[in-house]
């Protein structure tokens, strides 16, 4: 079973990379490392044999059973640059920080790699949102997360938003996020949107810290086409589409509409957004929630 592995060269976590690659190896899988990712292990390591490698989205065909993203959440929105035309599923072990994406942990994976064998899983199909420019940068990016506007001056930029042709309102703001259902837990999020679960067929529209009390996040759906004219007084802004960044220029026109390709997650059944909502962002937890500090400070009593 051929199996496409990304991490990133970070030397602390050497002793999990190595620890995947041997579950993977001893279920009879076959590893095919990321070109630069086999690079980083073999200069690390002494022993470190070698692993076929692949460098290029085109190199994944759909004789690999699935992806696996070695990292946090940074290098699995990373990998899935590799994955966005050939549809191969995708799951992430969280070397990293939150791990909201990449929610399998590395003592887990042997797990849930048994899961996947035994076909005790399902497939969720996320949604790509998608850029476009209408100038000679000739930009076109998705991404799963979020798109985003940014200053990069002290000064406010101002960005006029059309839905389907009919204007919706005029931002003037540090900038505004365009988040996929997946995105609603990550940036959106942070200047308070809302959470949406990932299957939804949605985008949120969320400005960042917005020169106006009345603006809020406005969900939408995502089957519409959002136009965005940017305009800023220091002339330089930032597009950013997940992790990938550009230098965009004031009257700039950005076109924003649902991907037509979708990223494919492996959801182990012992793995869901729910529990991922309390154990990551600590949903519910509260001192009160605790049956036996409960119990306690009340003397027993219920």
């Amino acid at each position: 079973m051929k199996i496409a592995v990304y991490g990133r060269n970070i030397p602390k976590s050497i002793d999990n990379y190595l620890s995947i690659l041997n579950v993977l190896k001893s279920n009879d899988c076959k590893p095919f490392l990321y070109y630069e990712f086999a690079k980083f292990l073999s200069e690390n390591l002494s022993d470190f044999r070698d692993y076929s490698t692949f460098s290029e989205e085109d190199y994944l065909t759909s004789d690999f059973a699935f992806f696996v993203s070695l990292g946090g959440d940074g290098t699995f929105l990373e990998a899935t640059r590799f994955i966005r035309k050939n549809n191969i599923p995708v799951i992430g072990v969280n070397t990293g920080s939150l791990g909201f994406l990449a929610n399998v942990s590395v003592d887990e994976f042997s797990n849930v790699l048994d899961e996947i064998l035994n076909k005790k899983y399902e497939i969720e199909h996320r949604t790509l949102i998608h850029v476009t420019s209408q100038d000679e940068k000739n930009i076109s990016i998705c991404a799963l997360n979020e798109i985003t506007l940014q200053r990069t001056m002290s000064t406010l930029i101002s960005s006029t938003v059309e839905i389907n042709g009919e204007r919706l309102s005029q931002y003037w703001s540090d900038g505004l996020i365009i988040a996929t259902p997946t995105g609603s837990t990550a940036y959106s999020m942070s200047v308070g949107g809302p959470i949406i679960v990932p299957t939804a067929s949605n985008f949120v529209i969320s400005p960042i810290a917005p020169h106006n009390l009345s603006i809020r996040p406005f969900v939408i759906s995502d089957d519409i086409e959002i136009k965005i004219k940017l305009q800023t007084r220091g002339e330089k802004a930032m597009l950013t589409a997940d992790n990938e960044m550009f230098e965009v220029e004031s009257g700039m026109e950005f076109t924003v509409k649902k991907s037509k390709y979708k990223i494919s997650i492996i959801k182990p059944n012992s793995v869901n957004f729910y529990k991922t909502l309390r154990n990551k962002l600590m949903w519910g937890y509260d001192i009160r929630n605790d049956i036996n500090v409960y119990q306690h400070s009340n003397n027993g009593r219920t």
